[in-house]
C-alpha cells in the first residue's frame, strides 16, 4: 500500500512533490492530522490555487527524518 501511494508524485518545475493523502497513508495518520502538521509549520507545504497542499519529497523526507520515521528504499530513491 505504501509503494502504491508514494507512487502519486507530481514534478513541478524540476521538483517532485506528493500529496496530503500519500503523507497520511505513509505515517499511518489521518489528512487532518498532516493538515495540523502544515498549519504548525512542521511540514513544509506548497498550497494550490484549488486550496490543496503539495509537499516536495525533500520536505517529506526531512520531516521523517527529524521526527524519527522510517523512511522506505522508494522514498529515499526520489
Amino acid at each position: 500500500m505504501i509503494t502504491k501511494q508514494i507512487q502519486k508524485k507530481q514534478t513541478i518545475v524540476g521538483q517532485t512533490f506528493i500529496t496530503v493523502d500519500s503523507i497520511a497513508s505513509y505515517c499511518m495518520v489521518s489528512r487532518s492530522t498532516v493538515g495540523r502538521w502544515i498549519r504548525d509549520g512542521r511540514l513544509s507545504a506548497m498550497k494550490l490555487p484549488s486550496g490543496h497542499f503539495r509537499v516536495s519529497v525533500k520536505s517529506f523526507k526531512d520531516f521523517l527524518k527529524k521526527h524519527n520515521m522510517p523512511i522506505t528504499q522508494e522514498l529515499m530513491d526520489s
